[in-house]
């Protein structure tokens, strides 16, 4: 099986969780909960540096809610990265991502691991 990169934000599905984010984002930034997305999105669409850097990926990407992560006894906490072959194997943790204040931070992050995974 060829391994997926998995990006699991720190949100549910449904019009509703997506209509309270969208406005807690906007109205209360400071406390959103989802580093993930603030690093990756603005207030209406993904900035074009993030889309252009997945697209380069030489790996199946998803995007996946929290509570789409069947992966609960490996780690519990979102957001989060992971790639998942054989097994589940967590890149960068909620903690690693909440202490990130750019995109461009995390996409040197992302590099620094993302070799030895794709070897």
């Amino acid at each position: 099986m060829a391994p997926t990169l998995l990006f699991v934000y720190n949100a549910e599905t449904g019009f509703f969780n997506k209509l309270v984010d969208f406005t807690h984002k906007i109205v209360s930034p400071k406390t959103y909960p989802c580093s993930l997305c603030s690093l990756t999105y603005g207030n209406f669409t993904a900035f074009p540096e993030w889309e252009s850097y997945v697209k380069q990926l030489p790996l199946e990407v998803r995007f996946v809610y929290k509570n789409e992560w069947p992966h609960g006894q490996v780690y519990n906490k979102f957001p989060l990265v992971a790639l998942q072959g054989e097994e589940v194997e967590i890149l960068l943790t909620k903690e690693a991502l909440d202490k990130m204040t750019s995109l461009e931070e995390l996409i040197d992050s992302l590099n620094a691991v993302l070799p030895r995974t794709t070897v």
